[in-house]
This record gives C-alpha cells, sequence and structure tokens, in this order.
C-alpha cells in the first residue's frame, strides 16, 4: 500500500512539473494550451484524490505550527515563550489585509517599537514610516524623498501629548467671596506678587492629576490698579505675563499652562485683584 501510495505522489509532482513548464512558455499554440487546461484538470482531479488517500492515511493537518516550527497560513500560530513570532530583514514583517493590514495583542502592551539612534530629521524615508530615536521620541515620515521626508514628532518625552477638550468648561477657582466653587479656597483677592496654587481637578472638573499642561481661561476682576497677571507650573515666578490690565477692568484671556504636581498651576498678579480660571481641555 506504502508503495502504491509513493508511487502515486511521484506520478503527481512530475505531471505537475511538466504542466508548470507547458504553462510558462508564450509560445504555446491554441491546441498546446487546450492541453494544458484538460491536464490541469486531471492534475486537480487527482490531487483531490490524493488529499483524501493522505488525510485517510496520515492523519488531519496541525491547527496550528508547532513550537519553533514554521508559522502557517490561514490559522492562529501560538507559541509558549516570549516571541511568539520574531521576524528581521530589511522589512521583517509585512502584511495587506482587510481591514487590517497587521493586528497585534498582547498582555502588556500591542506592539513595541524598539527606540534606537538619533532624529531622523532631514533624512530620507517613505511615506508613512514611523521611527523611534533613542530619546523615547516618536517620528512620521510625511512625504517620501531620498533627502528629507519632511519627519514630524508624534509624541516624545519633552511634548505634551493630546489635548482632550472637556464636555464643558469648568471652573475650579473664584477668589471672590460666595462665588461658586465655594468649597475651594482661598476666598479672597491677591496679594501683589504673591503666587497662589491652583488645582485644576478640583470641582470634578475631568482633569486627571497626571496632566502635562492644560487650556485655561484666565480672568481677572475688579483689579485696584493696573497691572499684569501670570500662570506658569511650578516654582518661582518666570517673569512672565499672561493678561495685562486697567484699574478696575474686568478681562479675559486664554493659555495653555504647563502643570505642576497634580496638575496644579501657580498664579499671581503684580497688584490686588480678583481673578477666575475655567478649564477648557488638558494635554496627557
Amino acid at each position: 500500500m506504502d508503495d502504491q501510495i509513493d508511487a502515486r505522489i511521484a506520478a503527481l509532482e512530475a505531471e505537475l512539473l511538466s504542466l508548470k513548464q507547458q504553462i510558462g512558455s508564450r509560445e504555446q499554440d491554441h491546441d498546446a494550451a487546450t492541453s494544458d487546461r484538460r491536464g490541469m484538470v486531471k492534475l486537480l482531479a487527482a490531487s483531490a484524490v490524493g488529499a483524501v488517500t493522505g488525510a485517510a492515511l496520515l492523519g488531519a493537518q496541525p491547527a496550528a505550527a508547532a513550537q519553533g516550527g514554521n508559522a502557517m497560513l490561514g490559522v492562529a500560530n501560538t507559541s509558549t515563550n516570549a516571541t511568539g513570532f520574531e521576524a528581521s530583514a530589511e522589512s521583517g514583517v509585512r502584511a495587506f489585509g482587510v481591514p487590517y493590514g497587521i493586528e497585534a495583542d498582547g498582555a502588556s502592551a500591542n506592539a513595541l517599537f524598539s527606540g534606537s539612534g538619533v532624529s531622523p530629521v532631514a533624512t530620507a524615508g517613505n511615506l508613512g514610516e514611523l521611527y523611534v530615536d533613542g530619546d523615547g521620541n516618536w517620528w512620521a515620515a510625511t512625504v517620501a524623498s531620498d533627502t528629507d521626508a519632511l519627519w514630524r514628532k508624534v509624541a516624545g518625552p519633552g511634548s505634551a501629548g493630546q489635548l482632550h477638550v472637556l464636555a464643558k468648561p469648568v471652573r475650579v477657582y473664584d477668589s471672590r467671596p460666595g462665588q461658586q466653587p465655594t468649597a475651594v479656597q482661598p476666598k479672597a483677592p491677591t496679594v501683589g506678587n504673591t503666587p497662589r496654587t491652583i488645582d485644576t481637578t478640583a470641582n470634578g472638573s475631568g482633569v486627571p492629576p497626571t496632566a502635562n499642561a492644560v487650556l485655561v481661561n484666565l480672568t481677572v476682576a475688579g483689579p485696584t490698579a493696573p497691572g499684569f497677571a501670570a500662570a506658569w507650573p511650578s516654582g518661582p515666578w518666570p517673569g512672565t505675563s499672561s493678561i495685562n490690565f486697567a484699574a478696575g477692568q474686568n478681562i479675559a484671556a486664554t493659555t495653555v499652562v504647563g502643570c505642576g504636581a497634580n496638575a496644579t498651576i501657580q498664579v499671581q498678579s503684580n497688584t490686588v485683584t480678583d481673578f477666575l480660571i475655567d478649564v477648557i481641555g488638558y494635554y496627557q
């Protein structure tokens, strides 16, 4: 029985090789092409018989690749070690599919891009390339170029992150007595050139303590003299101004402020005035 199967397999392989040679020739005439099609039908029929016989004798094929074996198409290939599938080359893995080109899932992260090297700015690249440099900055190539792919930073340790706009602005501080949010203290005008710490997570604003920066509206109300007010993340006043005003003028300005610890910011004025802080969004 084994000798018959071996002989049948050898015959099929020889027939397949012959058929490939016939199809590969562009000088075949019509009669030869017709013969090829008939041969293909015969080959497919014979292969189907051989497949049934092989399955009966050898058993069903494995549902996925065995540990350390070659990956199999059309099935989920799993692994019991840390690296389920690894490839290294100019293009280690290339995948195209509908609706996903590549889909990844992992216990700690969906995908890992190992960072190395320096910034790719002003270097060649292909449209759509992603690169992570040794400092942890993510870059994307926006054009295809042999000299300058117009790399743009997507994220990095020094970037504020994405802007999350709140569903509606939230007032997190009002220095005027009796005004909401009444639980947020102190309720008193500023003392000239004395910073006041503002918690931008107050009053259920939705700003997380880990926010890197906030988008706020700073309003000055009833200043006793002309002057300015400033907002900054933490530490001593950096010598800047966020808004300027005249005596008695109520005026507002929208500004982005980096966050100190637990999403706090510092606000001070060089004169006595009330002020309000409304949060519009945050960066993270």
